[in-house]
C-alpha cells in the first residue's frame, strides 16, 4: 500500500513497483490508510510522512498500536531528512528513504523488508511462539527435530543431511531452503555452500594441515567443517572469535 498525499508521486511509485509484480493498493489520506490496513492487511506499507489530516508518524502509531496492524512491515519515503524525525520514525518502522531517491535501491530496500517479514512469519505463526521445529520424513513417519538439536546441516551430492548429536538423517530439503528456515532464528549459521551450523553446538575454531579454517562441532564424531573464506569473516564476527 502506497500513501502518500502527492498524486504524481503514488501514481509514479504505482507504475513502477507493478511493472515489478506487486500488487498495488494507492492511498492519498492518512486517515483512511489506518482503515484500509486494517481492511486489507497489505505486505508492507510505504508511507510519507507530512500529510494533510494526518501525519505519517502519527499513522505509524496507529498501525502499531492495533493488535492487528501491529506486524505490517512499514517503509518511510520522505523528502524529510531531519534527523529527529527520521529516529522517530524509525522507531516504529523498518526503514527510512529520504527523497530524491535512486529506484534500484528503493526497490532493494523493499525486497529485504519483505524477505525479513517472510522469515519472521515462517518461524513465529499467529499467536503463538515459534515452534522451531524442522520436520524430517522418515519412511512413513514425519519426526518433527526441535532446533536445538540439529547440530548442522550437510549437502552431500544431491542429497541434504540433518545431523544430530550421534546420528544423521536425510532431509527432504536442499542446504538453500535449510539455510532459509534454520538461520532466521539467529541460532544457525552458513559457513559453506555444504554447510549450515548451530552456533550453540561449536566447541572450536581451527585449521587444517593446509591452512584451511574449520569449526569442529560438539557432536559425538567431533566433526570438523571447512569454512569458505567468503563466509570467514561473519563467522568469526558471530562465534566473538
Amino acid at each position: 500500500m502506497l500513501v502518500d498525499d502527492d498524486k504524481s508521486i503514488l501514481e509514479m511509485l504505482g507504475s513502477v513497483l507493478s511493472l515489478e509484480g506487486y500488487k498495488i493498493s494507492l492511498c492519498q489520506d492518512g486517515v483512511e490508510a489506518v482503515k484500509r490496513a486494517l481492511e486489507e492487511k497489505p505486505d508492507l506499507i510505504i508511507l510519507d510522512v507530512m500529510m494533510p489530516g494526518k501525519s505519517g508518524i502519527d499513522v505509524m502509531l496507529e498501525i502499531r498500536a492495533n493488535p492487528d496492524t501491529k506486524e505490517i512491515p512499514i517503509l518511510f519515503l520522505s523528502a524529510i531528512g531531519d534527523e529527529s524525525i527520521v529516529v522517530k520514525g524509525l522507531k516504529g518502522a523498518d526503514d527510512y528513504v529520504v527523497k530524491p531517491f535512486k529506484m534500484l535501491e528503493f526497490q532493494e530496500r523493499i525486497k529485504n523488508i519483505l524477505k525479513r517479514s517472510k522469515a519472521q512469519q515462517l518461524h513465529a505463526p499467529p499467536g503463538k511462539e515459534s515452534i522451531d521445529r524442522l520436520p524430517v520424513r522418515i519412511g512413513n513417519e514425519t519426526l518433527l527435530f526441535p532446533y536445538k538439536e540439529i547440530y548442522f546441516a550437510e549437502a552431500a551430492g544431491k542429497y541434504c543431511y540433518i545431523h544430530t548429536r550421534n546420528r544423521r538423517f536425510l532431509a527432504g530439503y536442499s542446504i538453500g531452503d535449510l539455510d532459509e528456515k534454520l538461520c532466521p532464528s539467529g541460532d544457525f549459521l552458513r559457513i559453506h555452500r555444504s554447510y549450515v551450523i548451530n552456533v550453540d553446538r561449536v566447541r572450536k575454531m581451527t585449521r587444517d594441515s593446509k591452512k584451511n579454517n574449520l569449526v569442529v562441532m560438539a557432536d559425538d564424531e567431533h566433526s570438523e567443517l571447512r569454512i569458505s573464506e567468503s563466509y570467514l569473516s561473519k563467522v568469526k564476527n558471530r562465534l566473538g572469535v
